[in-house]
């Protein structure tokens, strides 16, 4: 009598990928170039579909360790989008920011000559970056570069990994594209969509929602400034960095303020 035939445990992912950046099936169609790249480079890819790895990119054994030339070109190209967009917004006011009394404690606002502490986040947090933040980090705007200049390196580094929305995305395309400098656009467009530094995300209807109820909450949020916050929340970022005075004064997330006071 052959005995019972007992039920085979279901393949569960090594520890060696608890770690790994994972992206959904979508996601690695279109970003396949990038993502070989990176597994040649050494790092680990997890692919999920409906959230449950499926499969996974992988550097061959042989494979020599990415190059740190390369990898200090990468961090350089990042921190060299500072004021590189002067010429597409006016430097001084590319939205008007001006602070209003009673700032929730914490806040941080920014004095001129005030750089930002990288202490204050953990190393691996998401740190999401509006569309207002990164305009003023790309012209400059009165110093804000200096400031968020050292969050942009965590960022360039893999200290902490970046979170924008596409909002965020067209909004830092908006100046290029408005003086034709298409060459601008592409290097905007690759370095924010470079998935080793940031998390793109796309509002869909649960985010819509959710920036409904932000904004019965607090009315005085457009509607872009409640995608930017929902996206934040729902991405699980530690902070929110912004240059918009509505959001910059929220009750509903911590925010590093970036108002030039």
């Amino acid at each position: 009598m052959n005995p019972t035939p007992q039920p085979q445990p279901k393949c569960q992912p090594s520890s060696a990928f608890e770690m790994a950046d994972s992206v959904g099936v979508e996601a690695a169609r279109r970003r396949l170039p990038e993502l070989l790249d990176r597994a040649a480079g050494g790092e680990r890819i997890l692919i999920k579909r409906h959230h449950k790895p499926v499969a996974a990119l992988v550097p061959l054994a042989d494979q020599p360790p990415a190059d740190p030339i390369r990898r200090q070109r990468q961090i350089q190209s990042l921190l060299g989008l500072q004021g590189s967009g002067r010429h597409c917004w006016n430097r001084d006011s590319p939205r008007p920011a001006r602070p209003v009394p009673a700032t929730p404690a914490y806040v941080q606002s920014v004095q001129r000559d005030q750089a930002f502490a990288p202490h204050l986040l953990r190393r691996g947090s998401k740190v999401a970056l509006d569309g207002s933040a990164l305009v003023a980090y790309i012209c400059d705007a009165k110093g804000t570069g200096k400031y968020l200049g050292p969050l942009i390196e965590g960022i360039a580094q893999g200290y902490w990994l970046g979170v924008l929305s596409t909002v965020s995305l067209m909004r830092v395309l908006e100046g290029p594209l408005a003086c034709g400098d298409e060459a601008l656009v592409q290097r905007y467009s690759q370095a924010f969509a470079d998935g080793r530094h940031w998390q793109l995300i796309s509002p869909d209807a649960a985010m819509a929602a959710a920036a409904v109820r932000l904004r019965r909450q607090e009315p005085q949020l457009d509607e872009i400034g409640a995608i930017e916050l929902a996206t934040a929340i729902q991405s699980g970022a530690a902070v929110l960095v912004t240059d918009h005075p509505a959001l910059a004064h929220t009750g509903q997330h911590p925010v590093l303020s970036a108002l030039r006071i």
